[in-house]
């Protein structure tokens, strides 16, 4: 008997023929994103870069099968989007007998090109088809194809990432390398998990306003204390220049967000956002820094710490994250379930991704333009031209507001906090026509660091209060305690600009000088924003915030070039705002 089987496996390997009877099918097709389940009944986003998975069976051999190839087809509502031919795979594959979807290399793997992502738009009608190129002596060539139907693909609006550097001179790091935070790098770990249009070139992009320096450092040690009063103040510093951030006479939006980068990793966090708020800092630390900034937009985003690891496996498109920067140690495209979710605090860039739960929910996250709120058809409707930008700081268990900065009320359109927002804590505003004006808010903020410290801190809240205010008040929301309130004086600040002078020429080093007065309050108490406009006062960034002085030196090389420039200098003394402009500006040397 053992004989006959000796001449059987002889026979077999002398007519090669007879040895390749091996049958190849489609067994599964997987579209994604960032993360998908095996079923594809997660949600695709428009026009966001895009993986095909195919799953390969094996039937006939007692050994994988090398050479595999086919191409991808993609249908949107019975027309196809890609071209003709189909899309060719990243690299032939040896189909395993057992293949598993954590192991990158045990499926017939595609990505879809431009052309097609171009194409990908809201529909509930995406059909995917792989079909797989007989190999030699393949016994059935008509089970060579298999397919996903019938999927969903969602369209939101991308939000606005705006990043600047900071120079935090406690710590002498100064500025952080542009190398590293420029878009395609700094943003590669945001763009891989985030379900947005990771190709829109206005995704990420630097605020185009000069450097900050920051100098907070309660104890001088020269390290930013992110749960302190350093950390929420350094919120503040960035609140008040994303309000100033004005695009074709709209403010500040719930799509926008202002993240600053620091040199190094100062940070005794690693980083710092407010949970629900548009702001956010992180460190440059070439192993942390990429998913530090995920981790800190996610609390934007209204996300809590949590501990556990993802879920399904995930595929970053375009391998973006690996060797960028050298030395994350991150490879190839598939996301492992030994990873951690990204709001597990303190892991370094190759241990994180995102979970499906998370990327779920972000699905129906109005900032980024999913869900109920048609954040980008209906902000001009919605916005209100006098809104009260209201910051200030509440000690780390929340039961004191230690600081409530001057309220300022801008001129432009912006777009107030969601009324039915959700927070300990409500911002009330009264008008003096009684008009009760009440904006939640949740006044949490998160550092990037294990084990998890939850605390409060900075806040901030955009009210729609139409004419005169008369009282402004932060109450608790359970107990109804009011933990401080401030009421107007009887007179607005006076203010004008005494230099330069209309049509004066901007240099690198260009200084503004203001006067002030007040018949009710002191000139030491009244606080100033000073913005720049290229367009003659329908676009602004800030040039300095939250100056107390009466004169401010900027590099103009740090704005746009403008022929017909603008400078506006506010004035709060608490809770009026005036504000003073001067224009017919020259400025050849910016940018």
């Amino acid at each position: 008997m053992l004989r006959l089987a000796v001449l059987v496996l002889a026979a077999l390997l002398w007519f090669p023929g007879a040895a390749l009877a091996v049958d190849l099918t489609v067994t599964g097709v997987e579209v994604t994103q960032a993360t998908q389940k095996p079923d594809n009944s997660i949600k695709l986003v428009a026009r966001r870069s895009t993986a095909v998975r195919a799953t390969i069976g094996v039937s006939g051999s007692a050994a994988a099968v090398g050479g595999v190839t086919g191409v991808v087809h993609v249908f949107r509502n019975g027309t196809e989007i890609t071209p003709s031919t189909g899309v060719a795979p990243l690299a032939t594959l040896t189909a395993p007998l057992a293949p598993s979807r954590a192991n990158e290399t045990d499926t017939l793997n595609f990505e879809l090109p431009a052309s097609a992502l171009n194409q990908l738009t809201a529909t509930t009608n995406l059909d995917v088809r792989v079909d797989v190129t007989p190999v030699a002596g393949e016994t059935n060539t008509a089970n060579n194809s298999g397919a996903a139907n019938d999927l969903t693909v969602v369209a939101g609006v991308n939000p606005k990432l705006f990043f600047t550097r900071i120079n935090y001179t406690p710590a002498g790091l100064g500025l952080p390398s542009d190398a590293f935070i420029q878009p395609g790098v700094g943003d590669v770990f945001v763009k891989g998990i985030l379900p947005v249009d990771d190709r829109d070139a206005n995704l990420y992009t630097q605020g185009l306003f000069p450097s900050l320096t920051y100098t907070g450092d309660a104890d001088g040690n020269g390290i930013l204390d992110a749960l302190g009063t350093d950390g929420s103040a350094l919120l503040n510093l960035l609140e008040s220049c994303r309000q100033l951030i004005v695009d074709n006479g709209l403010g500040a939006t719930e799509t926008t967000f202002l993240f600053g980068w620091l040199a190094g990793n100062p940070i005794d966090g690693n980083g710092l956002a407010g949970v629900g708020g548009r702001t956010a800092f992180g460190n440059t630390d070439p192993i942390r820094g990429q998913r530090s900034y995920a981790h800190e937009l996610t609390h934007n985003f209204g996300f809590n710490h949590v501990t556990n690891t993802i879920d399904e496996v995930g595929w970053d498109v375009g391998a973006r994250l690996a060797g960028n920067p050298a030395g994350n140690n991150t490879t190839g495209h598939v996301k492992p379930t030994n990873l951690f979710d990204i709001q597990v605090g303190g892991k370094l860039t190759n241990s994180a991704w995102i979970d499906t739960p998370k990327y779920i929910s972000l699905l129906g996250n109005t900032s980024l333009g999913f869900g109920s709120g048609d954040t980008q058809g209906d902000i001009r409707k919605k916005a209100k031209r006098q809104v009260l930008v209201i910051r200030g700081q509440l000690d780390r268990k929340g039961a004191r507001v230690l600081r409530l900065e001057p309220v300022f009320r801008y001129p432009w359109l912006s777009q107030p906090s969601p009324a039915n927002a959700s927070g300990d804590y409500v911002a009330e505003v009264v008008t003096t026509t009684g008009g009760v004006i009440r904006a939640p808010f949740n006044g949490g903020v998160h550092d990037d660091r294990a084990p998890d410290r939850p605390a409060f801190g900075s806040f901030n809240v955009m009210v729609p209060a139409i004419g005169e205010v008369a009282s402004v008040r932060i109450v608790q929301r359970r107990t109804k305690k009011t933990l401080v309130a401030i009421k107007p004086s009887a007179r607005p600040p006076a203010l004008s600009i005494t230099s330069p002078k209309p049509k004066s020429k901007l240099t690198k080093r260009t200084t503004i000088r203001w006067e002030a007065s007040d018949a009710d309050t002191a000139r030491a108490k009244l606080r100033y924003q000073v913005a720049y406009s290229r367009d003659g006062g329908r676009s602004f960034v800030p040039l300095a915030v939250d100056v107390s002085d009466s004169s401010l030196t900027f590099d103009a090389t740090q704005v746009r070039k403008s022929k017909n420039a603008l400078i506006r200098v506010f004035a709060s003394d608490g809770l009026n705002t005036a504000f003073a402009d001067v224009g017919s500006l020259q400025n050849a040397v910016g940018r």
